[in-house]
């Protein structure tokens, strides 16, 4: 049997990276990629610890595999008490009230998207609706107009888009995160002139508490961290969780028709597709000291991915064929939103989108056919999916 190799870029690998996951957890579940000198944990119980343990695996010097810029404020790239602090202003907008608020809206989008290919031959689910579905419910958060909204889609997939062999940013990938943040720049100019009833004006007008006991507003670079963050998170989560989940219902024909015709499976399928298929695969930390795992010792400032993607089928946790794609299961838990205190801030939000769109999308077209060889796949170096899924009627 061949070494194992894992390397986040390749495209051959992440075409299906499943069965190499599998070998990792039985026969390296810390594995260490000496050319890229980084560290990997695969089992579920492992990477349920390293999450936990915020003190010794920093989120500090960035959450995936290429280096970050420093000095910027993403709250993805923090640790307590400062990633705290900034949690609970932007929480605020994840209520279980709001999301309640949202649920209309999410089901009205959802239909405008769908009802124009009833009576068509096909459509592509990426493009045609689950990209667009995502990435207009976070823009009624943020409050970007509608006549952007598409505009700001097309620049965080290319903001995320890697070239194979690479996890660092391309040329265009910098160029597109300077033009979010131009954007994002003139339109908190615009809410300090003009509020309006919407998250970057909460944003610009919120006091925070400070270390001294007194309040202090927003610097600018945190809100366009906020902005940033959830347009571009809000966009790419759902968005590939939901085409990788109208792919799996394609394989799994007879569980589809069961969705199609009771509704109530499907918070339990959403469920299910977190587990079996998520669309973040893993988390990078950095090691605050010398840590052990397995005999070896993880030096201190170590980069550590942890695979979140691979525990999902661990079968220590997940006794039960985990290899098989059931909406019948019963999840307790799974990693694919994260965990702790980086468990994903719009879970909740994520979990209702996920569930109102295959039920609307299944409504009107419970029986479809994938054209796969013309599906593609998104490269990027944490987040997998597809970047189009035509659907043929």
């Amino acid at each position: 049997m061949s070494a194992i190799h894992y390397d986040p870029s390749d495209y051959v690998i992440d075409a299906d990276p499943y069965p190499l996951y599998r070998r990792m957890r039985d026969e390296a579940p810390l594995y260490h990629n000496e050319k890229m000198n980084f560290w990997v944990l695969s089992r579920f119980a492992d990477v349920w610890d390293a999450t936990m343990d915020f003190e010794t695996y920093s989120s500090a010097q960035g959450t995936t595999l290429e280096d970050q810029p420093q000095g910027f404020p993403l709250m993805l790239w923090m640790d307590p008490p400062g990633h705290q602090r900034l949690r609970n202003l932007v929480s605020k907008a994840f209520t279980p009230r709001r999301i309640q608020e949202l649920h209309g809206i999410i089901r009205e989008l959802a239909a405008e998207f769908l009802t124009p290919f009833v009576g068509t031959e096909g459509m592509d689910a990426i493009n045609d609706f689950t990209g667009k579905l995502p990435m207009n419910v976070i823009s009624t958060l943020l409050g970007i107009p509608r006549e952007d909204r598409e505009m700001v889609r097309l620049i965080s997939n290319r903001i995320m888009h890697r070239e194979e062999g690479s996890v660092e940013h391309t040329a265009d990938s910098m160029e597109a995160a300077m033009e979010l943040l131009g954007y994002f720049g003139k339109c908190v100019e615009e809410r300090k002139k003009h509020p309006t009833e919407d998250m970057m004006t909460a944003l610009v007008q919120a006091e925070v508490p400070d270390p001294a006991g007194g309040s202090s507003t927003l610097s600018e670079e945190e809100i366009l961290g906020f902005c940033i963050l959830l347009a571009v998170a809000g966009n790419e989560t759902v968005t590939k969780l939901l085409g990788n989940g109208i792919y799996w219902l394609w394989k799994h024909a007879d569980q589809r028709a069961e969705l199609a015709q009771n509704a109530s499976l499907l918070p339990g399928a959403v469920e299910e597709l977190l587990r079996y298929d998520p669309p973040s695969h893993y988390q990078g930390r950095v090691t605050m000291k010398d840590v052990q795992w397995y005999g070896q010792t993880v030096p201190q400032g170590a980069r550590v991915l942890l695979l979140t993607g691979s525990t999902g089928r661990d079968e220590r946790e997940f006794p039960d064929r985990p290899e098989q794609f059931d909406i019948h299961r019963h999840v307790e838990r799974h990693l694919g939103f994260g965990h702790s205190r980086h468990i994903c801030l719009g879970a909740t939000l994520a979990r209702l989108e996920s569930k109102i769109a295959i039920e609307e999308l299944l409504r009107r077209f419970p029986r479809y056919e994938i054209d796969i060889d013309h599906a593609e796949r998104v490269h990027s170096s944490n987040v997998r999916g597809y970047a189009k899924l035509p659907l043929r009627f």
